[in-house]
């Protein structure tokens, strides 16, 4: 069966009439019940069944239909997919990068990146987490790192390893003798129900991880006092250093302390509380060499840090 048959038997019985299908297909109607026919007796089978009202598929119709589609769904994707490896090859590759998180890790990796591939220009964004997932989804960017895409279905998500929550709070608060150290841990654990009525500087409802200090807090039972709210959980470890007040962070940020002296880290939750980080793309099977490249770089100068 060629590709312009599935197109035709699919609009037949998708319409179940001819005329209805030839104007969809902009062809004439003898010509659409040419190729139907031809296709019948090429078969052995017969597809269609015309009733006074209208076209009725027979059984093998029906599976002849269920096939077709699936045949237009996977040109459908391969098209796609051409068009994406088609736009990456033309020595460029856009990466977006949660605003302020992992910054620290972004002049390394461009360095490696262009030392691999001198000739790829390499255009990186700082947006937030639904930015880059929106942008991903419309092909204004190639790859994305985030946490956890907020809607399933329409882009490839790779986990690429997992965040500690941690509760910063200002060392002057002295928390560190309610706190307990595990092997397990990488910093001690505390009871967040401790720092009740204590005001916290948390995120706003436009920073992704704010979902996931409030699904936190739910898990615990916790009602925080809010002394103010940032757009971005570096703003709020940085009014922690100044001592406002405690903050919830993700591991990733902890290298935009200033003055690590001046704030304890903890654990927090039952069990730990800890998120996803991973990265985006419309078919991660399909990516270039060069952006699965930047993706081992980009993740080799994290665990370095």
């Amino acid at each position: 069966m060629e590709i312009r048959e599935v197109e035709y038997i699919l609009s037949v019985i998708r319409n179940r009439s001819f005329s209805a299908a030839a104007v969809e297909l902009h062809i004439s109607q003898p010509a659409l019940s040419k190729y139907v026919a031809a296709l019948e007796r090429r078969l052995g089978l017969k597809l269609i069944e015309r009733t006074n009202k209208g076209l009725v598929p027979t059984y093998a119709g029906e599976r002849c239909y269920a096939c077709a589609l699936e045949v237009s769904e996977r040109m459908e994707r391969w098209r796609a997919e051409m068009e994406d490896i088609a736009a990456m090859q033309k020595n460029r590759l856009r990466v977006g990068v949660i605003r302020n998180d992992r910054q620290y890790f972004l002049p390394q990796s461009i360095e490696r990146f262009k030392e691999l591939y001198p000739g790829i220009e390499l255009n990186i964004t700082q947006q937030l987490s639904k930015d880059i997932e929106c942008g991903v989804r419309n092909g204004r960017l190639d790859i994305g790192f985030i946490s956890e895409p907020s809607i399933p279905g329409g882009v490839d998500y790779r986990p690429l390893g997992r965040n500690y929550t941690l509760l910063a709070a200002p060392a002057s608060m002295s928390l560190a003798e309610n706190a307990a150290a595990l092997d397990s841990l990488p910093f001690p654990w505390i009871d967040i129900n401790l720092l009740s009525g204590v005001p916290f500087v948390l995120q706003d409802e436009s920073c992704r991880f704010r979902s996931f200090i409030d699904t936190l807090f739910k898990h615990e039972n916790f009602i925080p006092s809010v002394e103010m709210t940032t757009q971005s959980t570096v703003d709020a470890l940085r009014f922690t250093e100044l001592g406002v007040g405690p903050s919830l962070i993700s591991d990733g940020y902890i290298h935009y302390i200033s003055h690590r002296e001046r704030v304890d880290l903890f654990c927090v939750g039952t069990p730990p509380a800890t998120t996803n980080f991973g990265v985006i793309a419309k078919n991660i099977a399909a990516l270039p060499r060069c952006a699965v490249d930047f993706i081992d770089i980009y993740m080799t100068n994290q665990r370095k840090g």
